[in-house]
């Protein structure tokens, strides 16, 4: 996930006031730099006059929201301090590609990724704010993250000032929202690349698994005029049948090991497996 820096060098707000103007008895000062906006959409009712700062005032019978707009430049701080400051999102993935490197086959490799995937999902499958964080469903009316954290910021008012008169750090960001955002950019980031990863995975596997029709039919051709096939090992006879069915050599070797038991030690699939495949030999020959 790249950030982009340019957002964070576009910002017109950040350290643009000292702390007396943003008193509110500057508000004609604040409407003008328009740190807030008239709201008219909200009721006429008798007001009174608000006597501190907040992201939502009122003056003179008229009420005044924050700029949506210095929401916006905050959520891109945040976003740049979890994304690039707070989290070591290299150090997590590199333990989950340590643990791949672990297995040889591909078929062990998926399982692992699957079960890491089914393990982090599971930790945030049952929080609404993290549904909205990997844009899965809506929340409490929120479409997305952005208006989440819009939310929470509305409650931030110290928060905000500070953002308006000086370069803040991360302990100024409050700590749930921080939390939080860390805790799901974490997860999501390793859920999202576990899944890039199993995709890698089978569509290389259904590559090195796909075998000419041609080369096919010269293999078959080959084990039918085979005079000690039946001698060959069943590891031998998975390594060569995977060539012309595609399939894990392993799982071959499996069946007929399988096969050189009595019948009577036989699973009822494999029974079953050995009618049908009569049945259709017999129906095709007449």
């Amino acid at each position: 996930m790249n950030f982009d820096y340019q957002e964070i060098e576009d910002r017109k707000f950040v350290k643009k006031f000292k702390p007396e103007e943003l008193e509110l008895s500057n508000i004609e000062n604040l409407v003008l730099k328009n740190v807030f906006i008239e709201d008219e959409s909200l009721t006429d009712n008798e007001k009174t006059n608000s006597i501190e700062f907040d992201t939502l005032i009122t003056l003179e019978s008229k009420e005044y929201s924050i700029n949506q707009d210095i929401l916006k430049e905050i959520y891109i701080s945040i976003r740049f301090f979890v994304e690039v400051v707070v989290t070591n999102l290299e150090f997590d993935l590199n333990k989950i590609l340590t643990n791949l490197q672990g297995r040889i086959e591909n078929d062990d490799k998926i399982k692992y990724l699957e079960k890491k995937h089914k393990d982090l999902y599971s930790q945030v499958k049952n929080e609404s704010e993290y549904l909205v964080y990997a844009e899965i469903k809506e929340f409490n009316g929120f479409e997305n993250w952005q208006e989440l954290i819009f939310d929470c910021l509305s409650g931030e008012s110290t928060f905000i000032q500070k953002y308006l008169t000086l370069d803040f750090e991360i302990s100024d960001i409050p700590k749930d929202i921080l939390s939080m955002w860390t805790k799901y950019y974490t997860i999501k980031s390793q859920i999202d690349f576990c899944k890039e990863e199993i995709n890698t995975l089978k569509d290389t596997k259904q590559k090195s698994n796909f075998v000419d029709t041609s080369l096919q039919i010269f293999l078959l051709e080959e084990i039918i005029n085979m005079k000690d096939w039946s001698s060959i090992s069943a590891t031998k006879k998975g390594e060569i049948l995977s060539y012309l069915l595609g399939k894990n050599k392993d799982n071959i070797k499996k069946i007929y090991l399988e096969l050189d038991k009595k019948s009577s030690q036989n699973s009822d699939k494999l029974l079953n497996d050995r009618k049908k495949a009569d049945e259709i030999i017999k129906k095709l020959l007449g």
